[in-house]
């Protein structure tokens, strides 16, 4: 008896219900100061002792979500509190102070890139699906992926919506030019995780400068005698493929590479430069007419992939895809884009057959016109009778009228 006499307890204190509601929930004695207890002042906590109208009946979930905002950013949240919400009990919890504002503009764009341009970029359903599905779940992971598909958004609601055009071009350019400057390091450091994304914005900035107005000197391929940006990042698409191309076609995008690696398979099975005349005969004029070996068979390259991309569409007799025409774009030898930056008269003329392709494409919204618009371009560029004559078959299959 007198040993357990000795034992000593917890020391007493008295218990208080009118505490303010941070200690009851932190689970500290209160020393009920007003209008701020001495807790929450040590702290700088927001104290419910400030509050004259108590919310009457916030869940203490709610209330638990609102104090560990307050604790992550304490100084913050001096906020004074609403004066309209509906008075309480004492000891009632306070609502939350409203968050941020949302980004009414940019969801607005998500929601129609889901429910409308997604379904643009293919005719092949399983292909819609992904671009509708998964690429929003992987742009969610890398805000230059997220960027670029608001971009295209706003391109096509442009398109959708003349009235309102300048607004959505504007966010279009502020959105790509975001995701150009997030993308840039990434593009130098690519990695197994980050080349699904970097793929996913490399074809989206294709679709980005395709949509854009057209005007006058923009060559799609080529602007101010430099070789158009976006060209170059689409070039780099090519580079991740090399450098992931296991990672790509295992990962969320198999079904992308399988659909394309399928057409192709098919369109290979002959050999595309002797399965069409007009590229053949334009092949022996460039062997003839090309002086130097090396630029001759860049040519010959050039013309032999853009054999396949014709395989497909004459031969097979199937709708264009994206990716069989811009395919042509990854797999030309650098050499050939940089006698294109040179405006040399044969590289042109492969350019303007490869309009013909891109006119195969005006189901899409955002090609419509380019093909007629490069090759005209081409031909005022092209001053000599007998390059011109070599593309009287690409007008003709575009309905292109030369002016006289």
């Amino acid at each position: 008896m007198h040993s357990s006499a000795t034992i000593k307890g917890r020391r007493s204190h008295r218990k208080s219900r009118s505490g303010c509601q941070q200690c009851k929930l932190r689970k500290v004695k209160c020393g009920e100061e007003k209008p701020i207890c001495s807790n929450c002042k040590r702290h700088g906590v927001h104290c419910s002792f400030t509050v004259s109208n108590r919310m009457a009946g916030s869940s203490p979930l709610g209330y638990q979500n609102s104090l560990s905002s307050q604790r992550s950013t304490p100084q913050s949240d001096s906020r004074p509190s609403n004066p309209s919400s509906p008075s309480g009990g004492a000891g009632q919890p306070q609502m939350a102070a409203p968050g941020p504002e949302l980004a009414i503009a940019d969801l607005e764009l998500l929601h129609h890139y889901s429910t409308s341009t997604a379904y643009t970029f293919s005719f092949h359903p399983v292909i819609q699906t992904l671009w509708r599905i998964e690429v929003p779940q992987i742009a969610f992971t890398a805000p230059y992926t997220l960027r670029a598909i608001l971009a295209v958004s706003a391109l096509h609601l442009a398109v959708l919506r003349p009235e309102k055009q300048e607004h959505y071009i504007s966010q279009a350019s502020l959105h790509h030019e975001a995701s150009l400057k997030l993308a840039t390091p990434e593009i130098a450091n690519i990695t197994h995780d980050n080349c699904t994304p970097l793929f996913l914005f490399s074809a989206l900035s294709s679709f980005i400068c395709c949509a854009k107005p057209l005007k006058l000197g923009n060559f799609l391929l080529w602007e101010d005698h430099e070789i158009a940006n976006w060209l170059m990042l689409i070039r780099g698409t090519g580079t991740i493929v090399d450098f992931a191309e296991e990672s790509l076609k295992t990962g969320p995008l198999r079904t992308l590479f399988s659909v394309h690696r399928q057409r192709h398979a098919h369109a290979q099975d002959s050999d595309p430069p002797t399965q069409h005349q007009f590229l053949e005969d334009f092949r022996r004029f460039v062997i003839n007419e090309a002086t130097d070996d090396h630029e001759k068979q860049v040519y010959c390259d050039a013309i032999y992939h853009l054999g396949t991309c014709f395989t497909i569409c004459y031969e097979k007799g199937w709708r264009l895809e994206t990716s069989d025409v811009f395919m042509w774009l990854l797999r030309v030898p650098h050499d050939f884009l940089v006698f294109l930056k040179e405006y040399r008269p044969l590289s042109m003329v492969i350019v303007g057959y490869f309009c013909v392709l891109l006119h195969q494409l005006e189901w899409i919204w955002c090609m419509k016109g380019w093909g007629t618009h490069i090759l005209s371009q081409i031909y005022n560029q092209l001053h000599e009778p007998v390059y011109r004559a070599w593309l009287q078959w690409p007008s003709e299959q575009i309905g292109f009228l030369p002016p006289r």
